[in-house]
């Protein structure tokens, strides 16, 4: 993607260092890194939208977007089976094309391997690959391979828009529309909660379901090209969390985005495991990320036959300083931290 083919999603664990952020320099955060680079770089040959949304779009039509996935800061080993980590590298790509109302063509996959890895292991990460790609029509195209100190993924994807569609980026959101969402949310947090600690997830009669959501992720393509198809105006995937998601809709629009935590529906079981692990349901759902369920803004008219696919409006846009506010019966709870964010010197 555009920008998160720097660096994107939420980790189990982390590895930067807690002040500095990456290579020991100050950064603030994800953002202002991407940023930076942004401020170093030119749009030439074709290239229509670069960084700064969900992929790069061409102006033939063609949709690029890129994801990384490292062992110790996006997957674990011990909790994520091979072919769970091969089918989240190629999910959260997948994701990406999704949010712009593309249709995915082919796959790239660069492969870094540390020692401890078998042939085997990495037969298991192409079968969970490939078996997300065959769902999806996709083809997994080539790639390369490299000794690594730790596993690595860099895949690469490539889409297409249809020839009437045009992509859905994130700046295009207006005063007077409304946000909605394809789905419930908070289920992939919960599910890394249980896995982090068992005893969050006991009594919970959906603990198979939250986790599984957390190590398999689903892409919503036909949802994100009936978005588009629908007259979104703004769109992208929730994977850092729906209230800092929301945010980069709004600063990118340079709008203000209200949601109502009333009307955002949260995945079964997450209340219990927020209320085992002393949390806020609505806000651990609000915040965790990496649903990958879809976010979009659309004129109301609009968002009448989105609604007819079961999307939920949860908020409303309006003019106003570029922003997110959360609110609960009509009270403003916006959280500290509004979500995931790489290189933060703060963690939620």
């Amino acid at each position: 993607m555009a920008d998160s083919g720097l660096v994107n999603h939420r980790p189990g664990t982390v590895a930067e260092h807690p002040r500095t952020g990456w290579y020991g320099r100050p950064v603030d955060g994800e953002i202002e890194l991407i940023r930076r680079i942004a401020a170093r770089v030119g749009t030439r040959g074709g290239l229509v939208t670069g960084i700064g949304d969900d992929a790069a779009v061409l102006a033939d039509g063609t949709v690029l977007a890129l994801d990384m996935l490292v062992e110790g800061v996006h997957v674990r080993r011990e909790t994520h089976s091979w072919a769970d980590i091969g089918h989240r590298a190629l999910a959260v790509n997948l994701s990406d094309i999704a949010a712009m109302g593309a249709e995915p063509t082919a796959i790239l996959v660069g492969l870094g391997i540390p020692d401890d890895v078998d042939a085997s292991d990495i037969e298991a990460l192409y079968d969970g690959m490939e078996a997300l790609a065959e769902a999806t029509g996709v083809a997994i195209a080539g790639g390369d391979v490299s000794t690594s100190p730790v596993l690595t993924l860099s895949v690469a994807i490539i889409g297409r828009m249809a020839p009437s569609t045009a992509p859905v980026l994130r700046s295009g959101a207006r005063p007077g529309d409304v946000v909605v969402v394809t789905g419930p949310v908070g289920a992939s947090v919960a599910g890394l909660m249980i896995l982090e600690d068992p005893l969050v997830g006991t009594g919970v009669p959906e603990r198979g379901d939250l986790i599984r959501a957390h190590l398999r992720p689903r892409p919503l393509l036909a949802e994100g090209r009936m978005l588009a198809r629908a007259g979104a105006s703004a769109m992208l995937d929730i994977s850092d969390g729906l209230l800092i998601d929301a945010g980069r809709i709004a600063d990118a629009s340079g709008v203000r985005i209200a949601i109502d935590l009333d009307l955002v529906p949260r995945s079964p079981g997450v209340d219990r495991v927020a209320a085992a692990a002393g949390c806020e349901a609505d806000i651990l759902a609000a915040t965790g990320g990496e649903d990958y369920q879809l976010l979009a803004a659309l004129p109301p008219a609009a968002a009448l036959t989105a609604a007819a696919a079961a999307v939920t409006v949860i908020g409303q846009v309006s003019a106003g300083r570029p922003g997110v506010s959360a609110y609960r019966a009509g009270r403003d709870v916006t959280p500290a931290r509004l979500g995931w964010e790489h290189g933060s010197a703060e963690r939620p």
